[in-house]
């Protein structure tokens, strides 16, 4: 009988009928690496989720026809983003004010002058 520990490791439970011989570990990641599951098929499924299509019933025609998966192609492409890092790292301080550049969107109290110095006092315009 095997159980599994917190950290993905199956350890072998003493049973009666078993001798009492030490059992090797085996991780969830060596099982997969076993049974061919890597990086490079990992790689290859995820491109082929990234052009993932569904079939779907087209009225205007009356027939089944392929379209683009959009929802299992953007999930393929968030988890390439975090493999990649493209995503920008958690802040350690998450009550930080964000400052977000609207460029001339900005409202003109939060804009800063062209020249690049901050104002003093109220200005007018």
């Amino acid at each position: 009988m095997k159980k599994t520990t917190s950290d993905g490791r199956y350890r072998s439970v003493p049973n009666s009928q078993e001798s009492g011989v030490a059992k090797e570990e085996i991780t969830y990641e060596s099982a997969l690496r076993e049974e061919g599951i890597n990086e490079a098929f990992v790689a290859r499924k995820l491109k082929d989720l990234s052009r993932a299509q569904e079939r779907r019933w087209n009225p205007k025609k009356g027939s089944w026809e392929k379209f683009e998966d959009y929802g299992t192609q953007l999930a393929a492409l968030r988890e390439i983003a975090k493999i990649f890092g493209i995503y920008a790292k958690d802040p350690e301080d998450t009550d930080a004010p964000v400052v977000i550049d609207l460029g001339m969107l900005t409202p003109k109290e939060f804009r800063k002058p062209a020249d690049g110095k901050e104002s003093e006092g109220s200005s007018s315009g």
